[in-house]
């Protein structure tokens, strides 16, 4: 069975991207003509849908250098969910801080007038004469 696809093809999908789908897009330029009787129901829906120029794209490419098939990365739902989490931890960040954290940071460390720090080796730390 072949997978139609859910999309109408645009300019920068052409040419086809397999010997599959070049073939598979040949039965639907041969059923949009009417050379093909009784098309399968994939290639009459796609038929019906697409546009003549752009199945003649996809039907008229060369298929030499091409893959049989192309194989798409199964994505399972805990690459899903880590890609997610990525994406909202970035967000998270972003809404954290801000764009100004940098500049407050640099405030906070900066020093004030009449400030001096001194390293204390009990503490071990720098410490402020104004705290």
């Amino acid at each position: 069975m072949v997978k139609v696809p859910s999309w109408t093809p645009r300019k920068s999908d052409m040419p086809a991207v397999s010997k599959a789908q070049q073939r598979f897009f040949g039965m639907v330029r041969a059923a949009q003509k009417g050379e093909m009787e009784n098309p399968s129901p994939e290639v009459a829906k796609v038929a019906a849908t697409a546009k003549r120029s752009d199945v003649k794209k996809f039907a008229s490419t060369k298929h030499d250098k091409l893959p049989e098939k192309k194989r798409m990365e199964e994505e399972n739902r805990y690459d899903r969910y880590d890609k997610e989490k990525k994406q909202f931890a970035k967000a998270d960040q972003k809404m954290k801080f801000g764009k100004f954290y940098g500049k407050a940071k640099e405030t906070r460390d900066r020093l004030r007038p009449g400030e001096v720090k001194r390293y204390d080796k009990k503490l071990g730390r720098y410490v402020s004469n104004k705290d």
